[in-house]
């Protein structure tokens, strides 16, 4: 399905890059457990002065949290060490490992992760097509553990990097989380196609720096109005015909 007028797709070229937005676009989070998360880093700690329970912890741990909502609200990122640093330091609490390493086991064991519908047939496509990829998306967890988790879901994609929010501390649709992308590739802003699921994040950040936006239009999602002039796809791989349908227009011209 495309919102796109007739003239503007003539001009539409194959991109040579496609960069993808993460949650609900390559992967949803089918069931979010901060206690299954909190169970699985707890035999690590060494010092626990209060006798902290998980539950406790739980409860602790939604409080603290809670409280970078509006940096969200604002667009900035906290990175999950941070938080979990604050959150520690508060209670006292200490670690045989690393906050890092904390991070990491407690999003291994926290939420269930499931990739979206024949996202790994198009990212088998698009190596095939020689179209390079790559990931940006609004995570407070690190672009390193972000590309080590879609790694595991996607063994044969190719991403040649992977940008979470948490990495420079500002969120899409910050004009400046795109151009790190843009630097990154060695592009050409019109050169990339940017593919995501929320209009005013994904679509309207990279239409402003000059990328391609496709709206993935995910079912989990609530759409009150389609945007005009950008290509909306129900299923992944109506991105490879809108490609196709390109490279055909092209060789007529």
């Amino acid at each position: 399905m495309s919102n796109i007028e007739r003239s503007q797709f003539m001009q539409l070229t194959k991109p040579k890059m496609i960069i993808f937005d993460a949650g609900r676009t390559l992967i949803n989070y089918k069931e979010i457990n901060i206690r299954k998360g909190i169970e699985a880093y707890y035999p690590y700690i060494i010092s626990n002065p209060h006798q902290y329970t998980v539950e406790e912890l739980e409860k602790y741990d939604d409080e603290i949290f809670g409280s970078f909502d509006p940096c969200r609200e604002n667009r900035f990122e906290i990175p999950m060490e941070n938080k979990l640093r604050l959150l520690f330091d508060l209670l006292e609490i200490q670690f045989s490992i690393s906050l890092n390493e904390v991070a990491k086991i407690e999003w291994e064991e926290d939420p269930v992760i499931e990739a979206v519908n024949h996202v790994a047939d198009l990212l088998h496509w698009l190596n095939g097509a020689k179209i390079r990829t790559a990931v940006i998306s609004n995570c407070d967890y690190s672009g390193k553990l972000l590309q080590e988790k879609l790694n595991k879901i996607f063994p044969e994609n190719q991403f040649e990097f992977v940008i979470a929010s948490s990495d420079y501390g500002v969120m899409k649709p910050n004009h400046y989380i795109f151009q790190a992308g843009i630097v990154k590739s060695g592009l050409e802003a019109k050169d990339i196609w940017y593919v995501g699921d929320k209009v005013a994040v994904d679509v309207l950040g990279s239409k402003a720096v000059g990328m391609m936006p496709v709206l993935y239009k995910n079912p989990y999602n609530a759409y009150e109005e389609m945007p005009k002039n950008v290509y909306v796809v129900d299923d992944f791989m109506e991105i490879v015909k809108l490609i196709e349908e390109c490279e055909m227009i092209r060789r007529k011209q």
